[in-house]
């Protein structure tokens, strides 16, 4: 990791994490040179990053600004982790849910009616891969993404395409959240799982889409029990 990087993760925390309140002004480029102990040249390029994940407002002649929350790029995977980090926010978790519910449907109708041989071993392996790690939860929600993302791929939708990595993101902070670990759970994910793929494989767009519906729905489910009880 460079020190850019590093810097980039420990300055995006500070903010992400409330140790800088929406609106307040930040530290000056000569201060954050000192604080942070590195050259300007540094401190620019961790804030055009930060200013790409609309942590920071960098106004010329006023300096630089955290940005409102509302404001945040919750699509970009650091931003989504460093939020996270400190603890789960269960009406971000429940609007990501949300938007997942918009998305995903339809990448599965796209994928039921797209989907090529090629694509269908690839959602297939990473359903294997899923099944041969239901006791490792790290990696079995690793493989559910990838599964979801082979998915997103049998789309062949560039446009869809560009927005994989957003929406692994997205999946990877729900899935973090929202799964449970007990037996009965895990043979309804693998089923729910079981179900896509085959609605994918048959070219059956509608069953792709019902079963997307399905799976999204529930797990919204259990977002909702989980905020009613914090």
């Amino acid at each position: 990791m460079t020190k850019t990087d590093w810097l980039t993760e420990l300055f995006g925390k500070q903010i992400a994490q409330g140790h800088y309140a929406p609106g307040t002004a930040l530290p000056s480029e000569a201060d954050l040179c000192v604080q942070f102990d590195t050259s300007r040249n540094v401190i620019r390029e961790v804030i055009k990053v930060l200013a790409t994940k609309k942590l920071i407002d960098a106004q010329r002649h006023r300096g630089l600004f955290v940005m409102p929350q509302d404001q945040w790029n919750y699509l970009d995977a650091d931003v989504l982790a460093w939020v996270l980090e400190k603890g789960a926010n269960p009406d971000l978790i429940y609007s990501l849910i949300e938007v997942r519910g918009l998305i995903e449907p339809m990448i599965s109708r796209w994928a039921a009616e797209r989907a090529t041989a090629i694509d269908l071993v690839a959602i297939e392996a990473n359903y294997n891969e899923m099944d041969s790690n239901r006791n490792d939860l790290p990696k079995f929600n690793e493989a559910d993404i990838r599964f979801h993302k082979a998915i997103l791929m049998a789309t062949h939708n560039v446009v869809i395409q560009q927005l994989a990595d957003a929406i692994s993101a997205l999946q990877r902070a729900i899935f973090d959240r929202t799964i449970l670990a007990d037996h009965a759970h895990m043979e309804l994910t693998m089923q729910e799982h079981a179900d896509l793929f085959d609605a994918i494989r048959r070219k059956n767009p509608e069953a792709a889409e019902k079963a997307c519906l399905g799976m999204v729905g529930r797990t919204a489910e259990r977002a909702r029990k989980q905020k009613a009880a914090q």
